[in-house]
């Protein structure tokens, strides 16, 4: 299984909306493109991973929000993962991402969502509850399906401290090569 190259922002994959995995895109090759997603998830490490992240345009999504010592026990593989229902009352939690190193934002999110997807082996529906933490991780998940990564959540200046800063580490990158 191999680790796959996680993309960063500015990235234009990032930024796109993925689409809808097909009736007959379910099966053994997906699973082990899942597989793989969730082998880059722990060797990174992290607790979620979307397919846009790995350059991947679909709608399928990794999530394991277990402590080391738990990994697996809480693992979700989704395809076309939507919430279907949520709480009114929210969270405010401390993201990142690994599409976005070395940045943090506090966001809001709802507390409760109920997820509806298909399992990627056979495109079978599926629904479960998230609360709290795996209630984050999904949500921030499914942004990236739509396109949003945390820089998009953050205020314009913050925003743009990070991304001078990037390119200032990209060009020292460039010239030491």
């Amino acid at each position: 299984m191999p680790v796959l190259d996680i993309l960063t922002a500015p990235h234009p994959t990032l930024e796109k909306r993925a689409r809808d995995v097909e009736a007959d895109e379910f099966g053994d090759e997906l699973v082990q493109r899942v597989s793989d997603m969730a082998e880059t998830m722990y060797a990174a490490p992290g607790v979620g991973l979307a397919a846009p992240q790995v350059n991947d345009p679909r709608r399928v999504l990794v999530l394991d929000p277990g402590e080391k010592e738990e990994r697996g026990r809480r693992f979700f593989a989704m395809a076309n993962p939507k919430i279907v229902e949520h709480s009114q009352d929210t969270i405010d939690w401390n993201e990142t991402c690994l599409s976005v190193p070395e940045f943090e934002i506090e966001l809001r999110r709802w507390r409760r969502v109920k997820v509806a997807w298909q399992d990627c082996k056979d495109g079978s529906p599926r629904e479960s509850w998230f609360e709290d933490y795996e209630a984050v991780i999904v949500q921030h998940e499914l942004d990236h399906l739509d396109g949003t990564v945390l820089l998009d959540k953050a205020s314009r200046f913050k925003r743009s401290w990070y991304l001078r800063r990037v390119s200032k580490l990209k060009k020292r990158e460039r010239v030491t090569a």
